[in-house]
């Protein structure tokens, strides 16, 4: 996996101060945006590594306007020194990316964030997008109901 590093630099999230509580729906988007690729030097295990640095943000946006949460950040992407040159190539000249780094990078972003954002987002009470359910018991909700049942008989 080409991704060796992600590095969290600014979380920021914000719960608006309303009037009147908003009517009918609040819907919710959650969308990554790549800000710089450029190539750096960072220091590895075994002396300088050149990577892909991609700057990126995280947005959290809610319509009506209850709040949102940003989370910046950065993912260093290492391969080899032509595919690094074409990536920043297409960058500066505004084409499209590689699919496969693309996917890598979004993915990985999607990944972090997500659940990082849902724990800002959960903190503030704000409606969270994707309920989670946890339950320990194995047995499945019908099959409860029907031993609830036979043990009243």
């Amino acid at each position: 996996m080409p991704i060796i590093n992600f590095n969290i630099t600014k979380a920021e999230v914000e719960k608006k101060k309303l009037d009147n509580v908003p009517e009918g729906p609040v819907s919710f988007t959650q969308a990554p945006n790549i800000i710089s690729i450029k190539e750096i030097q960072i220091s590895g295990p075994s002396g300088r590594l050149n990577v892909l640095d991609v700057e990126f943000d995280f947005l959290s946006k809610y319509e009506p306007e209850v709040g949102f949460a940003s989370i910046k950040g950065n993912v260093y992407y290492q391969e080899g020194e032509e595919f690094r040159k074409k990536i920043v190539e297409q960058w500066e000249k505004k084409k499209p990316l590689d699919t496969k780094f693309f996917d890598e990078v979004v993915n990985g972003i999607n990944t972090k964030c997500y659940v990082f954002s849902m724990m800002l987002i959960k903190e503030l009470g704000l409606p969270i997008a994707t309920p989670f359910r946890y339950s320990a018991s194995q047995e499945v909700p019908e099959e409860k109901s029907k031993a609830g049942k036979s043990k009243k008989k």
